[in-house]
């Protein structure tokens, strides 16, 4: 669960109340707003979150950073979470991207980095050599070193399905959950949410590999495979026709 930090007097609490949560229009495309309530696609059994003017209340961690940017977008400048260690966790690196705070949340120091070099990312900023050198003393002083495999592992878990599509470090490692998007279809059709949960565990299996360091080749999805075979076919006859015709 997200929930707006800032408290307000009973006047003020009443009037929020009898307001409701806007779904700007580069959200609106994502969602599916029934009332209160927010679904994927007309399929859904259930609500991917269900929204008020002061809380949203989710369980899906891929869903995070979409939902903090409609939090944003309504006005929202700090966050308290609640959830297991794993959802505040993605919580607290899907509000600090965005320029969010969290109260009540303590990050561990790699999650405190990750924090910081994706506001980095985003924002386009370098760190001042003195920010640099102060970061690595704090590393050395914790005995803890950088570990690029644990943020990328963390940002591919963070980010949504089209934006790790889009990232050059995690297009390959996305290429897996599209497949697994596929199979998980063939296999529960109309089984929507085993269908989620089949391509989240798969989603999980891909960020631990990434996160032991591995490297994640790209695969195609069998509808690509198939068109590879259609245009290698075509091919094969359209030279046997030519051959023909020449002779």
């Amino acid at each position: 669960m997200v929930e707006k930090a800032e408290t307000a007097s009973a006047g003020v609490e009443g009037e929020r109340r009898r307001r409701t949560m806007e779904v700007p229009a580069e959200l609106d495309t994502r969602f599916l707003r029934v009332g209160n309530k927010l679904y994927r696609s007309p399929h859904d059994k259930e609500p991917m979150a269900t929204i008020t003017p002061d809380r949203i209340k989710a369980k899906d961690r891929e869903s995070l950073p979409d939902l903090i940017r409609l939090a944003k977008e309504n006005g929202w400048t700090s966050l308290r979470i609640d959830g297991d260690a794993e959802f505040k966790r993605a919580a607290y690196l899907a509000a600090a991207a965005q320029g969010l705070k969290i109260d009540g949340y303590q990050p561990d120091a790699k999650t405190k980095a990750a924090a910081d070099r994706e506001q980095a990312r985003q924002t386009g900023t370098l760190p001042t050599k003195e920010q640099t050198a102060r970061t690595a003393n704090q590393a050395r002083d914790n005995k803890e070193q950088p570990d690029p495999a644990s943020d990328l592992a963390a940002r591919f878990r963070r980010q949504t399905d089209v934006q790790n599509a889009k990232d050059p470090e995690l297009r390959k490692a996305q290429s897996h959950i599209a497949l697994a998007m596929v199979v998980a279809a063939d296999r529960f059709p109309g089984e929507y949410a085993k269908q989620r949960e089949f391509v989240a565990e798969r989603k999980e299996e891909v960020a631990a590999r990434i996160e032991r360091g591995e490297k994640v080749a790209g695969v195609e999805t069998k509808q690509k495979q198939d068109q590879q075979v259609r245009d290698m076919t075509q091919e094969v006859i359209y030279e046997k026709s030519r051959s023909i015709g020449g002779r």
